[in-house]
């Protein structure tokens, strides 16, 4: 996923994830050359769930996600296949 802030737009792939102290912690894949851990508290994941479920988009995304995925892969797929000819 790509995360886009003021100061960086960082191309973040999840690796590990673990638990400890009430928090999930979220590594980077080890093949990254920048190691971030994201850090989520209950109160995270709370804060998010409610912030999404009170958008009519969301909902419109989640249940039709299954037709935009396999757009998105057909679209990388002939991307793929155009770059090598």
């Amino acid at each position: 996923m790509l995360v886009r802030s003021k100061l960086a737009d960082v191309e973040f792939i999840c690796g590990s994830f673990e638990y400890k102290k009430d928090h999930l912690i979220i590594h980077s894949a080890p093949e990254q050359t920048m190691p971030v851990k994201v850090y989520v508290s209950p109160n995270d994941v709370l804060a998010a769930l409610g912030a999404a479920l009170a958008r009519p988009m969301v909902w419109v995304y989640v249940l039709a996600f299954p037709f935009f995925l396999i757009r998105y892969r057909r679209r990388k797929a002939r991307k793929a296949v155009a770059a090598t000819r």
